[in-house]
């Protein structure tokens, strides 16, 4: 299934493009890219079905496909836990990297995680940079949808000094218009460099900022733990004009990498932050359609995530005959600084269920709010061994110093610390030059989600975790295809919402699974991405023992499968043709597990065409997503729904000039 990154929605237009007018970066963004001459295709050629390795997720230019994202892997996200690397280094991500910044990002799970030193239990999600080479490129891409949102964007590949030394800029205003017909404005900005004094190194310093505007909020819908509520009519606004959100992003930071002597070095520093300059979020309690409906409103002042996180390491490759050894050293560290809470829910007047009725803005009393540090620092050897024709292995220990001080208003908590002996273990086998055997164990150290907005405390982050995994499976090459599939187990501590919705311990949660990915061309000019996995999620604890919550996690589908295939249409090379497939498993939307959300299947189809405008390579991308218009619910908490998406028509255009 296709998922876009960049959405399209209305707002205040003139005052957002005062805004796009006043910020010198973007400024200093377009007149980069009026300097970039003709040169080779850029965002033309993107087709994230003909970049995926294989089906455990990936994405480039902002499209992306596969069974897991960076926000989901087999149930958990990696995100979310800390497991988020930008060419491969350490980054404590606190916000979403734009793709005007950066060209795409692979999930790293069984065989594919197999060439990172510390694997982590929930997965990697690896991020790359774009960055200039020997030519230039300047692409322009223009976007409008059936929802009535738009986008434009410009990137360029800039060379000053040939491959030795250039510069990357990148530059779009979003009109992002959604299923509840709430909208927002939203410009992007990126700039980078590229170092390059000789073959062996490599200087990428950075900056992006995201800039959301008026995003109006959407309600979540609060059933009654004994079923979901009643179906809504779509694309209708339910919202209030001044129940806005004004969110500010900014990363930015540098990576390198240079040979000393016979060793590598690798180095990158990053700071990442996320400002809520302005919040609400709407409950809705679900009713019959037409009765008036209990309403309310949660405000929150500022609120901020932030961090400053990096890595360096040092590796030292080897050979004993015929076997190949790498030896690394590195360290790892973040500091990371969050301000949150001081939030007042009101209650507004009540209005039919599935109707719109705007009120004024209540008058709302914020409190103080909360401040958490967190200071972690780890060190870490990892050992590779290669034997072509035989398998490789991966070895790795690690030690982490983990400290977390909170300064609630009553006054400071208890610190937090933790000093855990951390590793992992992982080989592969090749029985024959098309299979092969793997299998790891990895035990790590990872922060838990955090208290969604619903919540009683929301916000609130627990301390860092301890988790593990084991996986196993195999690798089966025949012809252009490649097969992968195994088993996994992955153990944590459980933080949920109880019925209190207060956002706390619960017990442990465990999730085993199958996945599997078949990928590759089975004919020309046909390319097939298939996968999915099978998950069963349990709880365990006293919770869970006294019946307080039910034996299965919150908003956890049983199993997903997804579907790609791209086909270029034989005589006609210009034009392609592409479907996708997603099924979505049953999964529970209470902790009581009283409330079951049906499976579902969404579909979408869509084709490229590929021209000349003039001299220039272009092409045409048109795209209907949810194309049988199913109906269904998401889970954003304990007996809170959204529904999910209508069916929408897309149509993009980008030229390389």
């Amino acid at each position: 299934m296709v998922r876009y990154v960049n959405g399209v929605r209305r707002g205040n237009f003139s005052g957002m493009i005062r805004k796009l007018l006043s910020v010198r970066a973007f400024a200093t963004c377009s007149a980069l890219l009026a300097l970039v001459s003709p040169a080779l295709a850029q965002r033309v050629d993107e087709n994230a079905a003909l970049d995926a390795e294989d089906a455990f997720g990936s994405n480039i230019g902002g499209e992306g496909l596969g069974i897991y994202t960076p926000s989901d892997v087999r149930g958990f996200s990696p995100t979310d836990a800390g497991n988020v690397r930008i060419e491969g280094l350490y980054i404590d991500r606190q916000t979403e990297l734009t793709s005007r910044l950066v060209a795409g990002n692979r999930i790293r799970i069984g065989p594919s995680a197999l060439g990172y030193a510390f694997p982590a239990p929930s997965g990697i999600a690896d991020y790359r940079i774009r960055a200039a080479e020997a030519d230039a490129v300047l692409s322009i891409a223009a976007k409008g949808d059936s929802f009535g949102g738009w986008l434009v964007e410009a990137d360029a590949l800039l060379p000053l000094a040939g491959r030795a030394l250039g510069v990357a800029a990148g530059a779009g205003f979003y009109r992002n218009q959604y299923a509840y017909r709430n909208s927002n404005d939203v410009l992007s900005t990126s700039l980078s460099l590229v170092w390059r004094p000789d073959d062996s190194t490599e200087i990428k310093p950075f900056w992006s900022r995201v800039g959301v505007d008026d995003e109006e909020a959407y309600p979540l819908v609060i059933g009654d733990g004994q079923k979901l509520p009643a179906r809504m009519a779509r694309r209708r606004f339910l919202g209030q004009d001044w129940a806005d959100f004004e969110v500010e992003r900014v990363t930015w930071g540098g990576v390198g990498r240079t040979r000393l002597g016979e060793f590598t070095l690798r180095g990158g520093i990053f700071r990442s932050a996320n400002i809520t300059t302005e919040g609400h979020t709407l409950l809705l309690d679900a009713a019959p359609p037409g009765t008036l409906a209990a309403r309310s409103v949660i405000a929150g002042p500022r609120r901020s995530n932030a961090s400053t996180s990096g890595e360096i390491n040092i590796a030292r490759p080897f050979a004993t005959g015929r076997v190949r050894h790498e030896l690394l050293f590195a360290m790892r560290a973040r500091s990371q600084q969050r301000l949150y809470g001081g939030s007042d829910r009101q209650s507004l007047a009540p209005a039919p269920f599935d109707e719109g009725l705007a009120v004024p803005r209540p008058t709302f009393a914020f409190g103080p709010r909360t401040e958490d540090r967190v200071r972690q620092w780890t060190a870490g050897i990892a050992w590779q061994v290669r034997l072509d024709g035989v398998g490789r292995i991966n070895l790795g220990l690690q030690r982490s110093d983990y400290r977390k001080r909170v300064t609630a208003p009553a006054g400071p908590l208890p610190e937090s610390r933790a000093k855990p002996w951390l590793f992992n273990v992982a080989a592969e086998v090749e029985l024959t030059p098309r299979l092969a055997l793997y299998g790891g164990m990895t035990r790590g150290l990872e922060e838990s989600d955090v208290a969604p907005e619903i919540a009683v405390n929301r916000d609130e982050a627990p301390p860092a975790i301890r988790t593990r995994q084991i996986d196993a499976g195999l690798r089966w090459r025949a012809g252009s295809l490649t097969l992968i599939a195994g088993g996994f187990e992955i153990e944590k501590p459980y933080y949920g919402l109880d019925r209190a919705n207060i956002f706390r311990r619960l017990g442990t949660v465990t999730h085993r699974g199958i996945e599997a990915s078949l990928s590759g061309s089975p004919a020309e000019g046909l390319t097939l991405v298939a996968g999915g996995v099978l998950l069963d999620a349990r709880l365990a604890g006293e919770e869970v023992a006294g019946g307080s919550i039910g034996r299965r996690p919150i908003g956890t589908p049983s199993r997903s499968l997804v579907g790609n295939i791209d086909w270029r249409l034989p005589g006609l090379p210009a034009l392609s043709l592409d479907l996708a497939v997603e099924h979505s498993g049953g999964r529970h939307g209470d902790a009581a597990n009283r409330v079951r959300i049906p499976a579902r299947t969404t579909g979408d189809i869509g084709a490229r065409y590929r021209f000349r405008l003039g001299d220039l390579p272009a092409v045409l991308r048109v795209q209907a997503t949810n194309l049988f218009d199913s109906y269904g619910w998401d889970v954003e908490g304990n007996n809170a729904f959204v529904y999910t998406p209508s069916r929408q028509i897309l149509a993009r255009i980008a030229v390389d000039i």
